[in-house]
């Protein structure tokens, strides 16, 4: 018997490993809708995102303008623009960026800039610019672009700091400078709506038309809450700047998650294969501010996911394929086993389904099942279908032809037709699961006895194809499924994002929450995926879905899959 069980097990480690390839190239089936380069983080050849993320908090105070103390968040590069030669030391294009801030009713000394241009953008206080015969007042908003030749000073006529961020330019040969200021107030300007990078909320602020000398644009973007921008990368001779500005931001760059806190930026390494992307996930807007220098051409293979934006009339309705069981009704099954749907077999329809949750095309249902303290269902056979119990949380029993085996957290059940079986709940506290009935296929044969693991003893095992899917396999074909090719237990580690892709007609997989919340990217929007929740990935091939985790503890999900018709064992 344990050399059976071993040889099972061997077997769902090597289709485990399959499968994730067989994702893979299903994904690749998906045409002309932008794909992230799926590959595992190798930090012999990515970029170190740690170095590309910077905040003036980690740098020393100096002295500019006489009395505007200013800290560095990033300085020039002098080595390989993909290997800094230290944290912070990432830009090609522009000198310096820093944070400053001016004192209380203190002023700087007159200034004349000469072999550099800068742009300031005021984030709090109050104070005043003269420049030449220019004035102009300060406050929390306001930019403005001080190009060479003009003398100015600034005062501080608040009672609190008046703190801004300054970009230096340099001035490229044959470059003709603003001979005045020019000045923009934020407040003042209006949105330019949500269409770029799927939900940046915009205001155009300065652009090359502005004397902007090496820099072709700069803005502050607002993300809503339970919003992200689109994962995209650049390439050689794009040099893009985001800093965060407000709320709790969290960041994706390259395949990894980082929180952005106020006061901290980020560059994105141009090397066309490091994706970013601003997050929001708490209940309030968050804001960075962008700015960008772009001679890039060359198009770029896994460079991003589509940047058209959300189109209701064309793209699947996400929430139509996520479905908690605390949206269904009861029912007992089994005698006195009561069953909440999670989600259904549809119309086959699998882009648009007529019935929130009612998505599946391959699999009867999925549901959650209890059995209520010191209770046994009625003995039951099933026929042209199998049943897969994972447990969640109780204490029970499972007999089936001679064989009892107990039932605790994190065991699994594949209980084939034609064999009578029961459950009995031998603890104090309800006997929690969840239940995948899947059809058994016309010449199917099943397994002669019912298939007990124990997950917790599984060992883990690590997806090369979607960065961090860290899983223990549960059942897979070998072990005698006769729909479906897997079902696994993913554990995803705190601040970590899952590669986001597609899939195509013919697939069908299921993620779902279990003990803790998680989130996860469907489409161009993100939820909040409580336990209990699952979600279907639309088979459109232009759907991409990721999960990620923001919390700081593993969160487990429940995940099943039936990628092709496989053969039956006969």
């Amino acid at each position: 018997m344990k050399m059976e069980k071993n040889m099972i097990r061997t077997a769902s480690s090597a289709v485990f490993l399959l499968l994730f390839a067989v994702s893979a190239a299903v994904t690749a089936q998906a045409p002309d809708y932008g794909m992230l380069d799926g590959s595992p983080y190798d930090p012999a050849t990515d970029p170190n995102p740690d170095l590309f993320i910077s905040s003036w908090k980690n740098s020393m105070p100096r002295h500019s303008h006489g009395s505007l103390v200013e800290r560095d968040i990033f300085t020039a590069n002098r080595s390989d623009p993909l290997k800094p030669h230290r944290k912070g030391a990432v830009l090609t294009s522009v000198n310096r960026f820093s944070h400053a801030s001016l004192e209380t009713f203190t002023s700087t000394v007159p200034v004349t800039l000469r072999d550099e241009q800068l742009i300031f953008y005021i984030d709090s206080g109050e104070g005043t610019l003269f420049a030449g015969k220019q004035t102009a007042e300060l406050h929390g908003g306001v930019g403005f672009i001080m190009p060479p030749g003009i003398e100015y000073t600034m005062k501080n006529t608040g009672g609190v700091p008046l703190t801004m961020y300054i970009i230096s330019e340099p001035i490229p040969e044959g470059f003709k400078p603003n001979r005045t200021v020019v000045v923009r107030d934020e407040n003042k300007l209006p949105f330019r709506g949500s269409n770029g990078h799927w939900t940046h909320i915009d205001k155009p602020f300065f652009t090359g038309a502005d004397g902007l000398a090496v820099l072709v644009g700069m803005n502050p973007v607002r993300y809503d809450p339970m919003t992200m921008g689109q994962p995209h990368s650049h390439g050689v001779g794009v040099e893009e700047v985001w800093f965060a500005l407000e709320g709790d931001i969290t960041l994706l760059l390259g395949k990894q998650l980082r929180n952005l806190p106020v006061g901290s930026a980020y560059k994105i390494p141009p090397d066309g294969k490091t994706p970013h992307s601003n997050i929001n996930v708490s209940d309030k807007p968050i804001k960075l501010f962008w700015f960008m220098m772009n001679v890039a051409t060359e198009e770029i293979p896994y460079s991003q996911l589509t940047s058209k934006p959300y189109d209701p009339e064309t793209e699947p309705n996400i929430d139509m394929f996520i479905r908690s069981w605390k949206e269904s009704m009861p029912r007992h099954t089994h005698g006195s086993l009561l069953e909440r749907d999670i989600l259904l077999k549809g119309d086959g329809d699998t882009i648009n389904p007529s019935v929130r949750g009612a998505a599946l095309k391959y699999v009867n249902r999925f549901t959650q099942a209890s059995l209520m303290a010191h209770h046994t269902t009625l003995p039951e056979t099933l026929h042209g279908e199998q049943e897969i119990f994972y447990v969640l949380s109780g204490k029970g029993t499972v007999t089936a032809g001679n064989v009892t085996e107990d039932l605790s957290a994190g065991i699994a059940v594949l209980m084939p037709e034609n064999l009578e079986f029961s459950m009995s709940n031998t603890g104090d506290e309800p006997l929690e699961m969840y239940l995948i009935s899947e059809p058994v296929p016309e010449g199917f044969r099943p397994n002669d006895n019912m298939l007990v693991v124990d997950v917790n003893s599984k060992p883990f095992y690590i997806s090369d194809g979607h960065w961090i899917g860290v899983a223990k396999a549960v059942f897979a074909t070998a072990d005698g499924l006769g729909t479906l090719e897997s079902i696994q237990v993913c554990t995803f580690s705190p601040m970590t994002f899952f590669h986001p892709h597609s899939h195509v007609e013919g697939t069908e997989e299921v993620w779902t929450g279990m003990y803790d919340p998680s989130y996860f990217l469907l489409g161009k929007q993100i939820r909040c995926q409580p336990p209990g929740t699952a979600y279907m990935i639309p088979t459109d091939g232009k759907t991409p879905h990721a999960n990620f985790n923001v919390s700081d503890d593993p969160v487990k999900l429940f995940y099943f899959a039936r990628y092709r018709d496989h053969e039956v064992r006969k």
